[in-house]
């Protein structure tokens, strides 16, 4: 057994002699955050939301769980050789006095020749605190505790601090979140050790549209561990792909730059059904040039992919306009056509008519020409009279009657079980369509107003 002494001296040793960092810095849950520059405190479609923004855990649609692994030295906080290792499960609560969703994590953190850090997290956020036409504002906490085993003996904790968020959702697409962590000034000692979890100020905004999302944070962390004020600015974007049996693929790119790190990220991402695998690569721009990872897999049970739903039931509405637009444009051409060939008959009923006058032709002869140019100008005309009847018509289609279509599409799909989410983004889109077009939305309006409310 190491002498208590002998064992806090040990460990002021290696202290001294490693790169400075404290315990418990704010890091990216997985893969996906971290390949968007970790800039992730107004997403709120995903687990990751847990490590940076609890309130955005309220919009979760569903049960999932993660499980996700990291290994890197650089980091917005500092550079330190770390393994980080999540796991996270969120829970969807639908009733009228909780509704929103439970976040439940753990963090397992090797901060090399250090200590190994473990953290415990209960998070809660609410679903549609405020709802405003359009958004809401949602807030939540989170209950954390922490503990430290140092390499050199000894441990430090367990240690408690909670995280605050917010979230302010507006237009649909739009959000901006902000969240204090580790507030309560979660202290560790033990000997020669002293660390303790920084506080961290993080501001965030995002623009998600059908598979798309761009995203920028800034993060301002208070001196810790020997360091002084990290102040770090990221910005990510992704974009998904659906395909018709391989199911979808993600690109993802991001930067993070601060006064302690500068990196750039990159990584891709591929689910099918409610399963998803991402990968993370992270590429130092300063200091020592060791490029990180990180792997994550999640599940998701229930409604696992609204945006492909949604995806699926746009494509079929624009193959049918599609089709509706070829038989416009053939009518046209067809039109064009037989225009010029009745105009082609009558020049030849012309020319037949002068010879007949200067007797170039058999009266026999020019009787049997005429009548059978007259029979082909006379089909001419009646085909061209019906197809300009039938463009007439096509093109006098109104905006109610085309409402009306489209809203019968809606109920279709409806009655196919599609999800509430493609389907609220479905009439959103009708009423934007069709908002000053005359037609009568009310239906379409208390539809919307029904599934913002839908759990």
């Amino acid at each position: 057994m190491i002498p208590r002494r002998l064992a806090a001296a040990l460990a002021a040793a290696v202290l001294a002699a490693a790169p400075a960092s404290a315990a418990f810095y704010d890091l990216p849950f997985g893969a996906r955050d971290a390949a968007m520059g970790g800039a992730f405190t107004a997403v709120h479609n995903g687990i990751e939301s847990m490590a940076y923004n609890p309130a955005a855990l309220g919009q979760a649609p569903a049960l999932e769980t993660a499980a996700s692994y990291q290994n890197g030295t650089h980091f917005p906080a500092g550079q330190i050789d770390r393994d980080l290792s999540r796991a996270a499960v969120v829970v969807p609560v639908r009733q009228d006095i909780l509704d929103g969703a439970f976040g439940f994590g753990v963090r397992y953190d090797r901060r090399a020749d250090l200590a190994k850090d473990r953290e415990i997290l209960l998070s809660y956020g609410t679903r549609g605190l405020m709802e405003t036409e359009g958004g809401g504002l949602d807030f939540g906490a989170s209950l954390k505790t922490f503990e430290s085993s140092l390499d050199a003996g000894g441990s430090a904790g367990p240690k408690a601090a909670l995280d605050l968020g917010s979230l302010l959702r507006f237009r649909d697409r739009y959000a901006v979140g902000a969240s204090l962590l580790n507030f309560g000034g979660a202290s560790f000692k033990h000997g020669a050790y002293a660390d303790r979890a920084p506080l961290a100020l993080k501001v965030g905004a995002s623009d998600s549209l059908h598979g798309s999302v761009v995203t920028a944070d800034g993060t301002v962390r208070e001196p810790s561990s020997g360091q002084g004020r990290s102040v770090s600015f990221a910005a990510g974007f992704e974009r998904w792909w659906p395909t018709a049996r391989a199911g979808s693929f993600a690109a993802r790119s991001g930067a993070s730059l601060g006064n302690l790190d500068r990196t750039w990220s990159w990584g891709f991402g591929w689910r099918n059904g409610g399963a998803r695998v991402d990968y993370a690569m992270t590429v130092p721009l300063t200091g020592v040039t060791r490029f990180g990872h990180a792997l994550t897999v999640s599940l998701r049970f229930g409604r696992y992919d609204p945006e492909a739903e949604y995806a699926s039931l746009l494509q079929g509405e624009m193959s049918q306009r599609r089709e509706l637009a070829r038989a416009l444009d053939a009518g046209a051409v067809k039109q064009r056509a037989l225009a010029e060939e009745i105009g082609r008959l009558r020049d030849e009923i012309g020319s037949l008519r002068a010879s007949l006058a200067a007797k170039g032709v058999s009266e026999e002869e020019a009787r049997r020409r005429v009548q059978d140019l007259e029979e082909r100008r006379r089909k001419a005309s009646a085909e061209f009279d019906r197809l300009q009847n039938q463009s007439a018509r096509d093109a006098s289609r109104t905006k109610a009657e085309l409402f009306r279509e489209d809203w019968a599409a809606y109920q279709r799909s409806k009655l196919d079980g599609a999800p509430d989410a493609a389907l609220r983004e479905r009439v959103r889109r009708l009423l934007v369509e069709y908002k000053d077009s005359g037609v009568d939305l009310g239906e379409a309006n208390r539809e919307f107003s029904r599934l913002q409310r839908a759990p």
